[in-house]
């Protein structure tokens, strides 16, 4: 099966764009959840359903950041040792984005749980996934730091023009 390949500069566009999707995902379910979707002045107090979900919600977030972590760290591991750039390189963005949907989970449950209860305190936990997301941007730096390629793989992934997949 033939593929077409991508230069560095496209590598990272895509990167990008798959990265500031997801976020905008986020944040525009955030959006409707808040301004169309819940009633804060109704909040769920009479059942046991929002008791349960202040303790899930958070420990979510926690396994959340955890895992996405700790499988980044174990996809890139098994990434490294592949023999070249270009294998390197889809196996760098399966691990990115692998990284991306732990951390999307939990923000979109805490979200579903602010429609289910209209208690507004889980929007918090939406919102600092959001950012750990922001802050795992796709970059050029990042993606020579974490695969630890040597001088000639950095070379060519520096180059914009330079086929890397």
């Amino acid at each position: 099966m033939e593929t077409n390949q991508q230069s560095t500069k496209e590598f990272f566009k895509l990167a990008s764009f798959i990265h500031l999707g997801l976020i905008l995902g986020v944040v525009l379910f955030g959006m409707i959840v808040y301004f169309f979707l819940a009633d804060f002045q109704h909040v769920d107090t009479t059942t046991e359903f929002p008791k349960l979900l202040v303790y899930l919600v958070p420990g979510l977030v926690v396994v959340g950041i955890v895992a996405s972590n700790m499988m980044y760290r174990i996809r890139l591991n098994e990434v490294k040792e592949r023999g070249d750039l270009k294998t390197k390189m889809q196996g760098y963005r399966e691990s990115l984005i692998i990284r991306y949907m732990l951390l999307e989970g939990p923000a979109l449950f805490a979200l579903v749980a602010v429609f289910r209860t209209n208690n507004s305190s889980f929007m918090v936990y939406a919102g600092l996934m959001v950012v750990l997301m922001a802050l795992k941007r796709p970059t050029l730096k990042s993606a020579i730091a974490d695969l630890d390629l040597d001088q000639q793989e950095i070379a060519l992934l520096e180059d914009p023009d330079a086929r890397v997949l």
